[in-house]
């Protein structure tokens, strides 16, 4: 049985038991997003950083209740799924490391080998006589033949295979775009349905490819992952993609990038720095904006900065 069902964890899905995938974080963030983006109206801040007690002082329209519901939401998105990802992605953390180990030493093996059948040339080359020179540049050849084999054969290797297709992978990532919030229906025309979201903050790029993300569910609205014809088209999107906020009917859809793990590795970084720069400043507001942190006196306006 699902944990908790209300509007913040309907784009959740019960995959705890799953291999990591990028689309369950990606999840995660979005339900975090709604019921953030829920406090922040109530209580009137522009940003999710500024939610702090004193904001809640004299707000009549929080009731005992939203505060228990906020709190039973944001318990549940951490106990039962943010929780169970971190442990995850210990692991998967735990695996890219032993690869990076086993890369290195690989690549010492390379070096070591050169090193040794450059040494073995210029040893012989000290020794060979002017009259066996044919027999010289017949040893040449051997010793080029044996190096260009050692390197194609270190190269060919699964590891070195992988390290190229994830880079493909990568560079197929950046024209793709993830939708959250999106209401399923049967038979429904998906590229309509983005060029409805997309017209809303004022774009109408070619949508290549589109499709649902996930097992489907009849009380979950599965994320729509869709592709541009270029990584330009994808960041121009992602900049505007804050003004659904402001329209009615469609401030509860999130659009988000399909990150790597590494990109999300980086993001949770600049998070825990903006936590510390929090608490070692507190007279200033600090966010995350063009993955940088940024920092602004708190009678400033955000807005207005870098």
């Amino acid at each position: 049985m699902f944990p908790l069902q209300n509007k913040h964890t309907e784009v959740l899905g019960a995959y705890c038991d799953e291999p990591f995938k990028g689309t369950f974080v990606d999840e995660v963030i979005g339900a975090r997003d709604s019921v953030f983006d829920e406090i922040r109206q109530e209580i009137g801040v522009d940003q999710f950083e500024e939610i702090r007690a004193e904001y809640f002082q004299g707000k009549r329209g929080i009731t005992k209740e939203k505060l228990i519901s906020w709190l039973e939401t944001v318990c549940c998105i951490l106990d039962n799924f943010a929780v169970p990802l971190l442990e995850k992605g210990v692991d998967l953390f735990d695996n890219v490391e032993k690869f990076k180990d086993e890369k290195i030493e690989d690549q010492k093996s390379i070096i070591e080998l050169q090193q040794k059948l450059i040494l073995k040339k210029e040893e012989e080359l000290i020794t060979v006589q002017t009259t066996v020179q044919n027999t010289v540049q017949a040893e040449m050849k051997t010793y080029s033949s044996v190096v260009s084999k050692s390197c194609n054969a270190a190269l060919a290797s699964k590891k070195i295979q992988a390290a190229v297709r994830k880079v493909a992978q990568k560079d197929d990532m950046s024209k793709n775009v993830i939708i959250y919030g999106v209401a399923e229906e049967k038979n429904e025309e998906l590229k309509d349905k983005i060029g409805e979201i997309l017209s809303q903050i004022g774009e109408k790029p070619s949508i290549q490819l589109c499709s649902r993300v996930g097992v489907e569910h009849a009380e979950k609205r599965r994320p729509i992952k869709f592709s541009l014809s270029s990584s330009d088209h994808v960041n121009q999107v992602l900049r505007k993609s804050k003004q659904l906020r402001t329209k009615e009917g469609f401030r509860l859809v999130y659009i988000c990038p399909d990150r790597t793990v590494e990109e999300r590795k980086a993001f949770k970084k600049l998070l825990e720095e903006v936590k510390r720069k929090r608490n070692a400043e507190p007279g200033c507001v600090h966010f995350i904006r063009n993955n940088k942190i940024v920092s602004v006196q708190r009678d400033s306006d955000p807005a207005t900065t870098g």
